[in-house]
């Protein structure tokens, strides 16, 4: 088993691995903006029901 001792600081691994999910997160609220900028700014006209 292995023994480690917590003195407060993050080994290379957990580094990678605390980067790829920031980096995930800031990515996907990125891409969320980013979707919804483009999505407001489309010229398209209003979409009226169908008269039965």
């Amino acid at each position: 088993m292995l023994e480690r001792s917590i003195n407060g600081q993050l080994d290379s691994s957990a580094w990678i691995v605390l980067s790829s999910i920031i980096f995930i997160i800031v990515g996907g609220l990125a891409w969320c903006f980013y979707r919804a900028i483009t999505a407001g700014q489309n010229e398209t006209s209003e979409q009226l029901p169908d008269e039965v």
